[in-house]
Formats: structure tokens, C-alpha cells, sequence
């Protein structure tokens, strides 16, 4: 493997883990509908542990404004309920004895900007995270090959794979806004 083939393959490995990275937290941004990712940070102080909230419950989206959770043993549906409402994830939280449900509110004009604006911020965040490796790639290919032709041709390289993983960034952004806007 040629010194070009292994930088651009480490390089593509870590701009994968910043898409990643970028497309989880995009994935949990309460929008006004119902999905499961957003109660994945959720644990439940279980025996002086913090716990998942699915390793004690199930969770079953019923539509797209209703979450029901069933704790697998009913003395822990008050833990989990008090966790739900510490988390502060702005959903109304019912508990129905055997179960919790979970109603998501519409969200408000003014909100849906807020949330516009705060990906705004996640999104030139993960293009930093990505301008910056190319930076450190630039500078490694610098320092790692004297023959002008071939920097400017891993250089090249180094930016098609940060323009490529930039647009990806960018199309992950415009689909979650999408979404926001037009959530009934």
C-alpha cells in the first residue's frame, strides 16, 4: 500500500466518524415526532447504576406522537418515570400505572427556529471537525513527500475526500430541517 492509499484511507476512516458522530446527534433532536433514538441517552438510577432505559423496559413508538414504555418489573416504572422527567426532553410524561406514555408536543414556530439555529451550529461545528483533518492530512503529506507534483496530488486527494464527506454533512442538515418544517 502506497503512503497516498494509506492516508487517504485513515483519513476517510476518521471524516467516517465525524459523519457519524454528526448524523447521531442529529438523530436525537426532538422534532416534534415520535421515534426511539430520542430517549437512547435516558438512564435509570437502578441499584446505585446508571442504566439504559432499554434494559429495563420496552420501548414501542405507537404513532408519531405517542412513545409507550413497559418496564420489564413494575417497581421500576417510578424510577423510570422520574428519569424521564429529569431528562428534560420536553415531553409529557403519563404514567398509567403499568405502563408510561409519552406524548410529544407539536412544537411552536419559535422553536422550530431554535432548533434550525442550533443545527446551524452542529453542522459548521462537524465542517471545523473536517477542515481540521484536512489540515493535519496537508500537513502530514508536507512533511512525508518532497516532490511537489505528488503533495498537490494527495493534497488533491485529501480534498476531494473532505469536500465529498462536507456535502454528506450538508445533506444530513437539510433533511433533519426538513423534517422540523414540515412536522405537523
Amino acid at each position: 500500500m502506497t503512503n497516498n492509499n494509506f492516508f487517504l484511507k485513515e483519513i476517510k476512516e476518521k471524516m467516517n466518524k465525524i459523519l457519524s458522530y454528526y448524523k447521531n446527534k442529529m438523530s436525537k433532536i426532538r422534532i416534534g415526532k415520535a421515534n426511539h433514538e430520542m430517549l437512547d441517552d435516558i438512564t435509570i438510577e437502578y441499584y446505585n447504576n446508571k442504566v439504559p432505559l432499554y434494559h429495563l423496559s420496552s420501548i414501542e413508538v405507537i404513532n408519531s406522537k405517542t412513545i409507550l414504555i413497559k418496564p420489564w418489573e413494575k417497581h421500576n416504572l417510578s424510577l423510570i418515570e422520574k428519569s424521564l422527567i429529569k431528562s428534560n426532553l420536553g415531553i409529557i410524561t403519563i404514567n398509567k400505572g403499568k405502563f408510561i406514555k409519552l406524548v410529544i408536543p407539536s412544537l411552536t414556530e419559535e422553536r422550530r427556529k431554535e432548533i434550525i439555529k442550533s443545527n446551524k451550529l452542529k453542522l459548521e461545528q462537524a465542517k471545523i471537525s473536517l477542515r481540521n483533518l484536512r489540515k493535519d492530512y496537508n500537513n502530514k503529506i508536507i512533511q512525508e513527500f518532497r516532490e511537489k507534483d505528488l503533495i498537490e496530488i494527495y493534497k488533491n486527494d485529501v480534498h476531494e475526500a473532505t469536500k465529498a464527506s462536507i456535502y454528506k454533512i450538508d445533506k444530513i442538515f437539510y433533511k433533519k430541517n426538513q423534517e422540523i418544517i414540515h412536522i405537523d
